[in-house]
């Protein structure tokens, strides 16, 4: 299959569509990814299996991301130091993550999971996914997190709008995902305005 040429068309009902092919290109992992969702039948029921594949292509997103946000020299503590991906709540990855992570990003950092029992262990985290279970703390969680330079990310209804940075949904068995770009700017994230141009921008 010619992924290229592929690229070039336009398809239908896809949220990239009509974007350049050099955009493609360099998403071409992360939209590769998105294309995994619509090989389940239409109208066919969302079991344990489209569930898994679901949170295979959200573990992969977040991977991913780390490609186009760039975190200020003071998140790290020094040049060799590891992306820490940061997991609160109830983790429903299962062993996506962990398999489907390379040893090293593309900035040739590492990248290291961590599972967090409570907010004392926020520091030192760059990216931080905040798990549905913890809705009810989620705001409680913000107010702790200001000022700092972490990725929040989550899936939760509002969570983009309430102060989270990245906010995942799944619609019509397609991942979507809204920016909060001031929350963003906030935590001194600087985001590529090639992952801005896919996402719907949220403003507080």
């Amino acid at each position: 299959m010619n992924l290229r040429s592929q690229s070039r068309r336009k398809p239908r009902n896809e949220p990239w569509g009509g974007f350049r092919p050099g955009v493609m290109r360099k998403l071409r992992i992360v939209s590769l990814s998105f294309c995994l969702m619509q090989v389940v039948a239409p109208g066919a029921a969302v079991g344990q299996e489209d569930s898994m594949d679901e949170y295979k292509l959200k573990s992969a997103i977040l991977y991913h991301l780390t490609q186009f946000v760039e975190w200020p020299d003071t998140a790290y503590p020094d040049r060799h130091a590891p992306i820490l991906l940061c997991i609160l709540g109830q983790d429903p990855f299962a062993n996506s993550l962990a398999s489907g992570i390379p040893k090293e990003t593309d900035s040739g950092r590492a990248m290291l999971i961590r599972h967090l029992q409570s907010d004392a262990e926020f520091p030192g985290c760059h990216i931080l996914y905040i798990s549905s279970s913890e809705r009810k703390t989620v705001a409680h969680t913000f107010s702790i997190l200001n000022g700092s330079s972490i990725l929040t990310v989550g899936e939760m209804a509002q969570f983009a709008n309430h102060g989270g940075v990245v906010q995942f949904s799944l619609e019509d068995r397609h991942v979507r995902f809204a920016i909060n770009v001031d929350a963003a700017s906030r935590a001194g994230l600087k985001i590529s305005s090639k992952l801005l141009a896919l996402a719907q921008i949220v403003r507080d």
